[in-house]
């Protein structure tokens, strides 16, 4: 039977804690692994399901991979099998990530529609129509989508939208293709840059990440690498609105500030606090949350990860907040959890209205997906009385043991 987290609510976050590294860049640096055979070393990697997940799907593609102390060791062999089944694909969308590189590598891959939070239309198309501009073909047979390609080809790809996964399929698929790939409209988030740097260690010729405009000129192969990975910017972020909503002072290890320039600048006008060192920021929290407006959009604006945890914290502001949801449909399902708070939301397509309330009561409410699940978690937090959050399996998805990390702050929180 699957644990909840009961919840005791009303006590201020105080001391520090430290980041992992960060989920969305550690499982595409793992992906990247396909790419050489070899042994690679990845440091400072979280230990959270998605890693287990992930290692799961790359056994089954041939490599062996061990995971001790937050690192990571893999060894790829010469040879790559080429179909990721679906029993474990469905487990995380992620791996839809494992195309390109299989693409370039073994110029075959058989891997089935992938699963993971619902979060409304996420399409694969236009991974594919890239990865088809790049000269491959594909077919879906039963659930399976099967692509060849005798040798991939640099062209220029103007993405649609500036889709991290597409970019991310993009650069690993080019990094072995043959002549120069021009990525315009690329997505600038910093696990995309990291990603590069581990490529460009391998041996890798690209320039122009972090901008909107990424150049790949092909490599003939590539090399195995160590590499360490940065802090998870959503986890920092989750720890810093928990401590805006429930008061205290917290010192968050581990992330670069530069990650969250755009959602500092907005908890700020929040009225809290915010000291920024080269790798840490620090929290003071003495008041009443103020209202503010926020809009999510892919880097550098307000990540849309970290919109239930911003919404979170804001339902006991002084005022009416309006948080615009630009890019998954399906981020407000911590709505209806939080109205049997006694929290005051309305929801309208991409648009909530939050009017805060002085106090909001402890409840039982369900998770529906990893971030849901940290929003309801400060809700709890700064709640009146005991919450029960159910559906916690989501949330160890993206985060380390998340009742140890609270409770390192002073939180009153346990497994049930």
């Amino acid at each position: 039977m699957e644990k909840s987290i009961q919840v005791l609510g009303g006590k201020e976050l105080k001391g520090s804690i430290s980041v992992p590294g960060a989920k969305n860049a550690v499982l595409k640096e793992m992906v990247a692994c396909l790419l050489a055979p070899g042994d690679y070393v990845l440091s400072n990697a979280p230990d959270i399901k998605d890693v287990h997940y992930m290692s799961q799907v790359l056994s089954h593609l041939g490599l062996e991979i061990t995971f001790d102390n937050q690192e990571l060791r893999i060894q790829t062999p010469d040879k790559l099998k080429i179909e990721a089944p679906y029993d474990l694909v469905k487990k995380m969308r992620a791996s839809i990530i494992v195309l390109g590189p299989l693409l370039a590598r073994e110029g075959n891959v058989r891997i089935a529609f992938p699963g993971g939070d619902n979060l409304g239309p996420r399409p694969v198309q236009m991974h594919l129509d890239a990865l088809e501009k790049m000269g491959a073909s594909f077919v879906l047979e039963h659930g399976v989508l099967i692509g060849k390609v005798d040798k991939l080809q640099g062209v220029e790809i103007n993405l649609p939208y500036a889709s991290v996964g597409a970019t991310e399929n993009t650069i690993l698929a080019a990094v072995l293709a043959e002549g120069q790939t021009l990525i315009e409209n690329a997505a600038r988030e910093p696990e995309v840059v990291d990603l590069v740097a581990m490529l460009k260690k391998m041996g890798a010729e690209i320039e122009g990440e972090g901008s909107s405009e990424i150049v790949i000129n092909g490599v003939d192969m590539l090399v195995p690498v160590n590499h360490s990975i940065i802090g998870d910017r959503i986890v920092a972020g989750t720890f810093l609105l928990a401590v805006a909503s429930t008061g205290g002072e917290v010192i968050v290890e581990g992330i670069n500030p530069v990650f969250l320039e755009m959602e500092l600048k907005k908890i700020k006008e929040m009225g809290m606090t915010i000291d920024c060192k080269n790798d840490s920021i620090s929290i003071e929290s003495n008041d009443r949350p103020k209202s503010i407006d926020i809009s999510t959009l892919p880097f550098p604006g307000i990540a849309t990860d970290l919109q239930p945890m911003f919404s979170a914290s804001l339902l006991k502001s002084s005022g009416t907040s309006i948080i615009t949801e630009n890019v998954y449909d399906q981020r407000f399902q911590w709505v209806p959890e939080v109205l049997r708070m006694g929290a005051n939301v309305q929801i309208g397509w991409q648009h909530a209205v939050i009017k805060g309330v002085k106090v909001i009561s402890g409840a039982p409410v369900v998770s529906p997906d990893i971030r849901t699940g940290a929003g309801l978690l400060i809700a709890a937090l700064s709640a009146d009385g005991h919450s029960v959050i159910d559906g916690i399996s989501h949330i160890s998805r993206g985060y380390e043991d998340i009742v140890d990390s609270f409770s390192i702050l002073g939180a009153e929180l346990e497994y049930t």
